[in-house]
């Protein structure tokens, strides 16, 4: 009994540990949607610095752990997020995890640079970088020596043990209390619930995102300080490592909950050490032991993690940008890539010597191995981080049978690309339940345990000294040669970029696209999305494979070392940065991945003829590759397409807003007499002389033209119908309290609305209606400041808010209740009142409706349609804001309970508020309406008094039904 109680004891202390780290992925990933890999980095990183105060500048240990974890690791994380995380917020997954890993691999790099050029500089006594990370268990915030006790039944514990665990449970009561008893974290706890709505009720996300970072890089600061001496050292791969079992924690948590993710890593490391000290088979299989948070996150990931609906990748979130060459003939897009080809071939064969052309044969066998990113993450939107494993497999199976078996070289080649193409397969089974971000951290289990454990195997892997495998003789082709496997690997890199560029344009592409976007939409046109996942992982390994026998062809030797785990995380990390969808891009990746490092640490020499001074001698410094990388990582996160369409990117908008321009002056000279046709004259539809466009904005001013001339054609359908009196004062904006002017609002190329002109005087009631489709849920986001508009503009009592954030809005006095319902499901009664509203008014709202006072602990989610209506409009009542704009509010709700909110429009009305009710239905608000406008394909097509209109005949007119 004994036995089991240390071993309890010492895996609480490695567990807390990772609960430190998983409750800060648990508060940043809840608050921002982004996963933080960088945590191992900044965990590395302040066990650096701390190690440097503390013992190489002799501050005590307490003065060392508040200069690292409170005032360097808030900066780190408020720099982070301003720089980094900010950006990042609506990019895709893989842009996402790439440049956190970027982060993660150049934190401790940039650390130990800056750390040993201070040295260099200002000859500071204080141990350089290879002294540290020879270090054997730094010092902690404990004493030192460290002092040891014995629990009853002699279970030892020392000071580090203690300080991490009594750290452990600081940091949970404390962000308990942040959490649940103060208004931050209310405003988080919202922010995480519904994060539109959290910005239309005043919550400046942006805020409550930067404490997010701030507080959880504070607790991965805290895990590297007091985490060192358990973990015996300050090492990048230890801390890796660190990040990857916290992320099982926070799995166990879904992401969600900080308190069952701290519970998850304590439980975490028990599990880990009840296995080591107890079972005995594991003994057996090397590695198994500290696999087994990985295999605890496997499981957590397949069972609590699934994804409901669309499974695919993220692709629904993430539009596909746009092809910024489109314009250009095809010889014109090719020519660059031709003459890139054309050179490659003139240096490899003509201008490099023999190391040179080694140099590129290796980034072109890289290049095939980057190709097959392309097919799974690029074509099939699903991040993949097991693609080292497939390299590995190939290269170990093909070594395996021709090296010990005797196999013919090509038959061990055929054969390990089947075995590759079988365990991409089974990487690509959490793909049927699981996308996104848990996907990618299945294939990152899955890649950990391969190297864990099946790699260990000495009768795959030959132990450490690993096999031979032979460059090729082919014909009269001799692979020995460094420039004729070059030539060769770039024929096969050119054949399978062909491959992949047909794969897209046949069916079965099409098919990929239709999973990627809608599994349920594909499934009923009846493609199956489990062929196409597994087809796609099967091809994606294939491509893998005959890279990694190629690699480990060009290097003659492979080993269970060659290509770990994360070189899988930096090699996707490169080609993300370079553009995962275009395979040419990924082929210049694997090229720049392997010359890169070789330039900076040798230079470059041009010939004898070239001045000197035009060469370099490179630098000896290490850590200059990885630091390059992480500020690639922050330049993905403005430009998560990848730097290589950054250029066209730029071209094209600028050619676009030239063109706008001239779209613009056209217009206003075209539309003015389409405009004035109502007074007898007639619409204009010629374009002044002499206009400057091309043939597609000349056709976008026409349409444009067309549809104002057919708006008021329409207009005078219905004024001759009887339904309306009049001609409308849609453009009477100057004396209202909300003035819309020329709103015009797109998504992407797809504009929405187009022109909107409208008014909310104070203290009337003004309905907007329209059938779905019309453009209102958008334009009520446009004035809630959640969708920015193209052109035009919004205004509040004669004031510009168009560039104004939602909740700099709410504090000028308008409130925005959105279709659905506006209220956090996930929190309390008392909590959705708690964000708008102090104390006496909140008893206020509970008098007002006594049903809310009941049910104040309760979830509102739970509460009937009309209850969470009630709940929505309360705070409104209680404290009227000066405009209130309602979407859609009578949605779902029985006759008695819309009869009870018309009456508290009145209400509000009576109270002075400017009300903008925006509607599908026409009966119910046009009862108490004071002015009403309809919308019809994003354009304003009449507005006025409420008595210039004929109900009946306006249903049969505009809506085509009987009132």
């Amino acid at each position: 009994m004994d036995k089991f109680f240390t071993l309890v004891v010492s895996g609480a202390v490695t567990g807390a540990i990772f609960s430190l780290v998983a409750s800060g992925l648990t508060l940043s990933y809840s608050a921002t949607g982004i996963f933080n890999f960088a945590y191992g980095g900044v965990a590395f990183s302040a066990a650096y610095l701390f190690y440097i105060f503390n013992t190489g500048m002799h501050w005590p240990a307490w003065a060392a752990g508040v200069m690292v974890i409170l005032v360097i690791a808030p900066l780190l994380g408020w720099l982070l997020d301003v720089s980094v995380f900010r950006h990042l917020a609506r990019a895709t997954d893989s842009a996402k995890i790439v440049a956190t890993i970027g982060l993660l691999l150049a934190l401790p790099a940039l650390t130990e640079w800056i750390i040993d050029g201070i040295i260099d500089i200002w000859h500071v006594g204080i141990p350089r970088s290879p002294d540290v990370l020879q270090v054997g268990f730094p010092p902690g915030l404990g004493p030192v020596p460290q002092v040891t006790w014995h629990l009853p039944g002699n279970i030892p514990i020392n000071s580090n043990e203690i300080v991490v665990l009594g750290a452990a449970v600081v940091s949970a009561v404390g962000l308990y209390i942040l959490m649940r008893r103060t208004p931050l974290g209310l405003k988080m706890r919202a922010v995480v619930d519904r994060p539109d709505l959290a910005r239309m009720r005043g919550v400046n996300n942006a805020q409550t995102s930067r404490v997010a970072w701030i507080i959880g890089t504070m607790l991965a600061a805290l895990a590297g300080v007091v985490g060192a001496p358990i973990l015996g050292a300050i090492d990048t791969n230890a801390y890796t490592v660190l990040v990857f079992v916290a992320a099982a924690a926070a799995v166990l948590g879904r992401l969600r909950s900080i308190p069952l993710a701290f519970l998850g890593g304590l439980i975490l490391g028990i599990a880990e050490n009840l296995v080591t000290g107890y079972a005995s088979f594991a003994s057996d299989i090397n590695g198994f032991n500290e696999s087994v948070p990985v295999v605890i996150l496997l499981v957590a990931l397949v069972f609590l993690a699934q994804r409901r609906g669309r499974r695919a990748g993220q692709a629904s979130d993430e539009v596909p940008p746009p092809d910024y060459l489109q314009h250009l003939p095809p010889w014109r897009r090719a020519l660059p890539w031709v003459l890139a080809t054309g050179f490659l071939i003139a240096y490899i064969t003509v201008l490099s010597n023999t190391f040179w052309s080694g140099v590129m044969a290796q980034g072109l066998a890289l290049a095939l191995v980057f190709l097959s990113f392309v097919v799974v993450t690029g074509m099939g939107g699903m991040v993949s981080l097991a693609q080292a494993t497939f390299v590995t497999t190939a290269g170990l199976t093909t070594g395996l049978l021709f090296d010990h078996f005797g196999w013919p070289f090509y038959a061990a080649a055929a054969a390990a690309v089947a075995v590759t193409v079988a365990v991409g397969v089974v990487v690509a089974l959490p793909a049927l339940r699981l996308g996104g971000l848990f996907l990618a951290l299945a294939t990152l289990a899955l890649a950990i345990l391969g190297d864990n454990v099946l790699f260990q195997w000495s009768w795959l892997s030959n132990t450490t000294s690993g096999w031979t495998i032979p460059r090729l003789v082919i014909g009269p082709l001799d692979l020995t040669d460094n420039r004729t496997m070059a030539m060769v690997l770039l024929g096969m890199v050119l054949l399978v970029m062909l491959l992949i560029r047909n794969l897209r344009v046949s069916s079965w592409g099409r098919s990929i696209a239709a999973v990627r976007s809608s599994e349920v939409a594909a499934a009923t046109s009846g493609v199956s999305a489990v062929r196409v996942k597994l087809g796609l992982f099967a091809v994606s390994a294939a491509i893998a494979g005959v890279g990694g026998i190629m690699y480990a062809s060009f290097q003659t030797t492979v080993s269970n070392a060659s290509t770990p785990y994360v070189n899988g995380l930096l090699w996707l990390a490169t080609v993300v940065l370079f553009g995962i969808r275009r395979p040419a891009a990924a082929a210049f990746a694997g090229i720049a991945s392997v010359v890169t490092p070789v330039i900076i640490q040798s230079g470059f020499h041009w010939w004898s003829w070239v001045p000197s001074w035009l060469s370099w001698n490179g630098t000896a410094v290490s850590e200059i590759p990885l630091i390059l990388f992480g500020l690639g990582a922050v330049t993905l996160a403005r430009n998560p397409d990848g730097f290589l369409s950054q250029g066209a990117r730029q071209r094209y908008e600028l050619s676009r807003r030239l063109q706008a321009r001239r779209i613009e002056r056209a217009e206003r000279a075209a539309l003015q007499p389409a405009l004035a046709g109502a007074g007898g004259g007639g619409a204009s539809l010629s374009l002044p002389i002499g206009a400057d466009l091309s043939p597609a904005a000349r056709a976008t001013v026409q349409e444009d033209v067309a549809i104002a001339e057919e708006t008021r054609r329409h207009e005078e359908a219905l004024v001759a119908s009887g339904a309306l009196h009049g001609s409308g004062d849609g453009s009477r904006t100057a004396d209202a309290m909300l003035a819309i002017r020329g709103l015009h609002v797109a998504y992407g190329d797809v504009e929405v609305l187009h022109g909107i002109d409208l008014a909310v005087p104070a203290g009337q009631i003004t309905a907007l209606f329209g059938a779905n489709g019309g453009g209102k849920s958008t334009l009520c986001s446009t004035v809630a400041g959640l969708v920015p508009p193209s052109k035009g503009t919004v205004a509040l009592d004669g004031r510009d808010i168009t560039g104004f954030a939602p909740h700099r809005r709410v504090g000028l006095g308008m409130l925005v209740a959105p279709e659905s319902r506006g209220i956090f499901p996930g929190l309390t009664v008392e909590e959705n009142l708690t964000l708008r509203l102090p104390a006496d008014h909140r008893e206020a709202a509970y008098e007002r409706f006594a049903v809310l006072g009941e049910r104040r602990r309760q979830a509102a989610g739970t509460l009937s349609g009309g209850e969470q209506q009630m709940l929505a409009l309360a705070p409104v009542l209680v404290d009227p804001p000066r405009l209130v704009v309602v979407d859609e509010p009578t949605l779902g709700l029985a006759p008695l309970v819309v009869a009870q909110l018309m009456d508290l429009f009145q209400e509000l009305r009576t109270a002075g508020s400017g009300i903008l009710v925006i509607e599908e239905k026409v009966r119910d608000v046009l009862t108490i309406a004071d002015r009403v406008a309809f919308i019809e394909l994003g354009h304003i097509v009449w507005s006025g008094p409420r008595e210039d209109l004929d109900d009946e005949r306006l249903v049969g007119a505009y809506l085509g039904t009987e009132l």
